[in-house]
């Protein structure tokens, strides 16, 4: 499929795309992606998303001259310009074709929107596999950040795909739980919702914070916790989230689950996505 995208100011096709070859995000992988979801051609949550963005590039010192407002009007007027009805827009944010050492450059940032359809779901439960960190180069930074370097994220993907795994679960080196290479994950317990701590360094997923909010209707206790990996053969149901995919149950080797509540909060999920696009649709 040929998209249209948004590359630093210019409307291109996917064949006729090009990357400024002094790009940092090229050269460097300096900036910052958001993946935003839109179904029915209505995007979901974009100010949070974008919160999250502007929140991470003053961390990183890079100083985007566009507002929140015009770039949610760039999402949109991507969406219009393509067919697809139901996908994911990969928003990337550079510190901008650089001059000289890339540490001095203070010139304009580079702004990219990319678009792909939904990927059908797969059949779940899913199965994960845990892995150590220290095995991998994770860029693990609290307030974390959603940087554009995933090397050792994907070298992890890779891993968990020859094990026959749809996503690995990292923990650090304290033996808490951390997150998946590029998902969230929950574990329910009793009457307990629980996902590993942002001041591990895990990053906020919007899809995640979802998720907490509906917890309180179905009368469960949200916990930002430490989970240490002794303790999971002890959990009651497991899930993972993203943008992309919502919620999917998920299993490892030696431990099943009916996944009773997930199914409910996955069922309620499903309601707040339809609530919130028809929400913005009406405004």
């Amino acid at each position: 499929m040929d998209c249209i995208n948004y590359i630093n100011g210019v409307w291109r096709s996917n064949s006729d795309s090009t990357i400024p070859i002094y790009d940092a995000g090229f050269l460097l992988g300096d900036g910052l992606f958001e993946t935003i979801r839109f179904d029915s051609r209505i995007l979901f949550y974009p100010g949070k998303h974008l919160k999250r963005l502007f929140a991470g590039l003053d961390i990183i010192c890079i100083k985007l001259e566009k507002s929140s407002a015009e770039i949610i009007l760039l999402l949109e007027e991507t969406i219009q310009r393509n067919s697809i009805q139901s996908g994911l827009l990969r928003l990337m944010v550079t510190r901008g074709e650089v001059v000289g050492p890339p540490w001095k450059y203070e010139g304009s940032a580079g702004i990219y929107i990319t678009i792909r359809p939904l990927s059908p779901d797969p059949e779940y439960p899913v199965k994960i596999v845990f892995y150590p960190e220290e095995k991998y180069p994770i860029i693990r930074f609290n307030p974390a950040i959603k940087s554009l370097n995933y090397i050792g994220n994907m070298l992890a993907k890779k891993d968990a795909e020859k094990e026959g795994a749809f996503e690995p679960v990292f923990y650090n080196k304290d033996g808490y739980i951390t997150e998946c290479a590029i998902r969230n994950i929950f574990f329910i317990q009793d009457d307990r919702l629980l996902t590993p701590s942002t001041k591990l360094g895990v990053l906020p997923g919007v899809m995640r914070g979802a998720i907490m909010s509906i917890a309180d209707e179905l009368n469960l206790t949200v916990e930002d916790a430490n989970i240490s990996i002794e303790s999971i053969k002890d959990m009651d149901e497991a899930f993972i989230s993203s943008t992309g995919i919502g919620l999917l149950p998920c299993f490892w080797d030696g431990w099943q689950s009916d996944f009773t509540i997930t199914a409910k909060i996955k069922k309620r999920l499903e309601i707040l996505i339809d609530y919130e696009e028809t929400r913005r649709e009406i405004k």
